[in-house]
């Protein structure tokens, strides 16, 4: 009995230390719609999405002015996006970008007229204050809804190093 009641002590201080390393730890996710107003492109350069549509943003790490989110500490990253276009005659594409390189490049051409979809996603190693955001391409379209959200940018931390 004496050491049933040792090991249950014990684990209530591993409990109660797992709770306190959880406490301390960073909260980081964010999720954010591309827009409202359906269409985004055919821009002649090459342009940053500005995510507008906060879904969650915990810990304010996402920016929805300049769609830019930063790391807020040095650890592994999860960040995916999805993205929409609509039947036309425009490809769709999406770059991820870290700090001021593309980690990434997804592209869809045209589908004899059908919606055209892409998703992907990645970890990323970063250090605290590094950027990563995602570009449209030259001459390319996207497409979203409120009440969709079709094209998405989203991410979160997995654990700080």
């Amino acid at each position: 009995m004496v050491a049933l009641e040792a090991r249950l002590n014990a684990s209530e201080g591993m409990v109660e230390e797992l709770r306190r390393e959880n406490a301390d730890r960073p909260k980081v996710a964010f999720s954010a719609g591309l827009t409202n107003d359906a269409y985004v492109g055919l821009f002649n350069s090459i342009t940053t999405l500005v995510y507008r549509r906060v879904i969650t943003n915990i810990g304010k790490a996402y920016n929805p002015n300049t769609g830019v989110f930063t790391a807020p500490v040095r650890g592994l990253y999860y960040i995916r996006f999805t993205a929409m276009g609509l039947k036309g005659p425009q490809s769709i594409g999406a770059y991820i970008y870290r700090n001021d390189k593309s980690v990434m490049f997804n592209h869809q051409d045209n589908d004899n007229g059908h919606n055209r979809f892409l998703s992907n996603a990645l970890t990323l190693e970063l250090e605290a204050g590094d950027v990563v955001y995602m570009r449209l391409p030259v001459n390319q379209e996207l497409y979203d809804e409120k009440s969709s959200n079709y094209s998405t940018f989203s991410g979160f931390l997995l654990f700080p190093m």
